[in-house]
């Protein structure tokens, strides 16, 4: 979270500008087939200080497997808004899990750019980019949010337990929501003196202008 010491007027001196919500990553073909077990990262790179933002950072020992076209690589980030004033760059780096180590595959290395100057975003668009490699094709869905502000989210179970999902999307849009957490990659919560939930993804930008609805 930043710029938190007060609530932004109209008219302050830091502008709201655009910024990126990044859906899903999915491996849309694959020369090798499907199921695979998949590892390694996935970065966005935005012009706030091009540091590695990590959307997706699975190692060998916690591959994901993917059985099918239609399953998206879980993502665990960003932790902070990607805004996107110059190119975005998102860059991938992911690799198979075979029976042994010296037996991995490099499934797809390289990135997508997503430019980010001359637009005029009034509150969100739907946008996507892929490229292919030898062995697959990977699709990056993200909108593009404008007037944006970041909006940091937590959750609490205050009595019983709870296990399911935790998504967030603008009002204004439907059926474009954000997984803030799996249930199928999280554990039970149960209600106790912090009951926290753990988001694997607390953070969604969202227009000034706009609503954000978050449902479980």
């Amino acid at each position: 979270m930043r710029f938190t010491d007060r609530v932004y007027e109209p008219g302050d001196y830091w502008e709201l500008c655009e910024a990126l919500n990044f859906l899903s990553v999915n491996i849309v073909s694959s020369d090798v087939g499907f199921p695979i077990d998949v590892y390694g990262t996935v970065i966005a790179r935005d012009s706030l200080d091009h540091k590695c933002v990590y959307l997706f950072r699975c190692d060998r020992d916690h591959s994901q497997l993917i059985n099918s076209e239609d399953e998206s690589l879980v993502l665990t980030g960003p932790k902070r808004g990607i805004v996107s004033i110059d190119a975005t760059y998102v860059e991938i780096d992911l690799k198979i899990k075979a029976d042994g180590e010296h037996n991995d595959k490099e499934l797809s290395k390289g990135y997508v750019d997503i430019r980010g100057a001359r637009r005029a975003t009034k509150r969100y668009e739907l946008e996507s980019r892929s490229f292919d490699t030898r062995l697959t094709t990977v699709e990056v869905i993200y909108g593009v949010v404008g007037g944006a502000v970041e909006a940091t989210i937590e959750a609490k179970v205050l009595r019983g337990e709870f296990c399911g999902e935790i998504t967030a999307s603008p009002v204004s849009i439907e059926n474009n929501s954000l997984m803030l957490r799996d249930s199928k990659m999280t554990s039970v919560v149960h209600g106790n003196c912090t009951g926290a939930v753990q988001l694997s993804r607390p953070v969604v930008s969202v227009c000034l202008k706009d609503r954000l609805s978050v449902t479980n």
